[in-house]
């Protein structure tokens, strides 16, 4: 008799490989690059020009991602939405949480 294997397993497999590796999906854009991840300190002598929340999916097929993976990719899309502000620097207001990451963006000279 022979066996066969389910589609949804076949289609399952990748997916469980890609969780294993830990790759990030979210890319920086270029004009991005510029922006950094700075502490409170850091940013004393600097213009606030406002907030932004990011979001990434925090588990997959009931599996928790690697909490240090989702906060790269939410500082590089907290990056990313800090140059529509004209900004250049983002600092981490909030812990992550359900995958979600708050961040304070600034002018610095």
């Amino acid at each position: 008799m022979k066996k066969t294997i389910s589609s949804s397993l076949l289609a399952t497999l990748p997916l469980i490989a890609l969780l294993g590796s830990g790759c990030s999906f979210v890319k920086l854009k270029p004009e991005a690059d510029t922006v950094k991840v700075l502490t409170a300190d850091q940013v004393a002598h600097c213009k606030s020009v406002g907030s932004v929340t990011t979001k990434v999916v925090d588990e997959v097929l009931l599996i928790s991602r690697n909490e240090e993976t989702m906060a790269e990719e939410l500082e590089v899309l907290a990056r990313n939405e800090a140059i529509k502000s004209d900004a250049n620097a983002i600092v981490p207001i909030s812990e992550i949480e359900e995958g979600q990451r708050s961040f304070k963006v600034y002018l610095c000279p």
